[in-house]
């Protein structure tokens, strides 16, 4: 069960690729970031897997990983040959990967990194740049996507401003923003920095606070 997003609560078929190509200090999902990890399936493979896990109130596939546009060739073909209703999760800073499935995804999901989650602004603005950069291909092919923005207690309010003010320039004002909250929510002290960062956002595109379901119903 999708438990972020704009698809929160729907039934997904979960598909999660190894690797990925950032090491954020934010990921929930540490284990997939090792390309060791996992097994090769070949499409009819990996479509009979699908089938025994189908359920009447299947809404869509969930691509996502790590990184899954690493494996964005095998992704669109995949696809192609078995043309599901999908939805793909990704950092987007792989425009040029990203650009190869648009065709055979319904929607994105997509993340905005912030500078808390890295190392160093260098290393960060690189993200970014390509963040807006898939942004901008989404937007000239009319894609369906929504951007996430995963926030601690601590993300400066400045930031939040100049990713509004940044977005303003590459986005349509009607793309859906979801600030979803560190888990656990016992780290919230001050829930009122939840409704300043909604507030700032709010003031140019449709936002949601919406925290990770899933852990609050115990699924995976």
């Amino acid at each position: 069960m999708q438990g972020e997003g704009v698809l929160i609560g729907k039934r997904q078929i979960f598909i999660r690729f190894s690797r990925c190509n950032i090491n954020c200090k934010y990921c929930d999902t540490q284990n997939s970031k090792d390309g060791e990890i996992g097994k090769e399936y070949s499409y009819e493979q990996l479509n009979d897997i699908i089938m025994d896990l189908m359920t009447p109130d299947f809404d869509s596939l969930e691509i996502t990983g790590g990184e899954p546009l690493l494996s964005a060739d095998y992704i669109h073909d995949f696809l192609e040959k078995y043309p599901y209703k999908a939805m793909l999760e990704t950092n987007a800073t792989l425009p040029d990967e990203l650009e190869k499935v648009l065709d055979v995804i319904d929607i994105v999901s997509m993340d905005i990194k912030l500078p808390e989650h890295f190392n160093t602004n260098d290393e960060w603005n690189q993200v970014y740049d390509n963040e807006l950069k898939s942004i901008q291909l989404m937007e000239k092919v009319h894609q369906n996507y929504y951007i996430k923005i995963v926030v601690s207690p601590t993300t400066p309010l400045k930031i939040i401003k100049k990713i509004r003010s940044d977005l303003e320039k590459v986005a349509s004002s009607n793309v859906e923003i979801i600030i979803q909250p560190v888990s656990p929510m016992e780290l919230w002290d001050k829930k009122e920095v939840l409704f300043n960062i909604s507030e700032i956002i709010g003031k140019s595109f449709p936002v949601s606070v919406i925290p990770q379901i899933h852990k609050y119903l115990d699924v995976e």
